[in-house]
């Protein structure tokens, strides 16, 4: 079963040559992905809100308000829009551990293992593309390729590990370490799913894509779209707000 994972951000790689070459050794890849953990995650919280557009062939586009809070491993996310997902919220606490609360039922239920893959709301963003909080955790890393300007990694999943893919390719701008595009794979070695990242933003010395873009080829080239309208870094959220009791009351 393949899951789904969503980067926030790039770390700072080592130096390499200018030359293209062909698969680095694991060492280099792994220090570059160690790099990239430790910018991902600068920021200690983050607030989000998002304009979400979902594209299917021969549909309406659809059309949702997002909002998301996170702080260390945790996600608290809320839908704000259109009415007939307003109040939905989803509590993840680690790959493994996620919530969901629908306001029809007034109820949190566990999120089953087997749907955590699966795109939520009709989104192309799965709850497990926000899961990831380590990559090195879950990924060992080589360089496929460095001319000195783009930088591409592919990342295999370490045994045993609750990696959201079996195989991941990242391509990365090297002046400022940031992806630009990042491929998901399935068991199969199929290109399933393809994330773009465009118009990034410095706060507090922290980066943001301004825009980000989820297509998955196994849907016809549905594609969703998140457009950042809030950004605030390092605000002060109380841990409290990560509980399955915030998803009832709205603590």
């Amino acid at each position: 079963m393949q899951r789904r994972t969503v980067l926030a951000g790039m770390g700072s790689f080592v130096a390499m040559a200018a030359l293209p070459r062909i698969a680095s050794a694991d060492e280099k890849g792994n220090k570059a992905l160690a790099a990239i953990d430790a910018t991902i995650f600068k920021a200690k919280t983050q607030i989000f809100e998002y304009e979400v557009n979902i594209k299917t062939p021969d549909k309406p586009d659809r059309k949702l308000g997002l909002a998301v809070q996170m702080k260390n491993e945790w996600r608290f996310s809320e839908f704000l829009a259109p009415s007939d997902v307003k109040g939905t919220k989803v509590l993840i606490l680690s790959p493994s551990q996620m919530y969901v609360y629908l306001p029809a039922y007034k109820k949190v239920r566990r999120i089953a293992s087997h749907a955590t893959d699966q795109g939520f709301m009709g989104m192309n963003f799965s709850q497990d593309d926000m899961s990831i909080t380590n990559y090195s955790k879950m990924y060992d890393a080589t360089v496929l390729s460095d001319d000195g300007k783009i930088i591409r990694l592919s990342l295999t999943a370490k045994k045993d590990s609750e990696a959201p893919y079996p195989k991941v390719e990242i391509t990365a701008d090297k002046a400022k370490n940031l992806p630009s595009e990042t491929k998901y794979f399935s068991d199969s070695g199929k290109n399933t799913k393809t994330e773009s990242r465009s118009n990034y933003t410095l706060e507090k010395d922290c980066y943001s894509p301004a825009e980000l873009k989820m297509v998955d080829h196994t849907k016809g080239g549905q594609s969703t779209t998140l457009v950042r309208k809030v950004w605030k870094v390092n605000p002060d959220i109380p841990d409290s707000r990560f509980s399955k009791r915030a998803l009832e009351e709205g603590a």
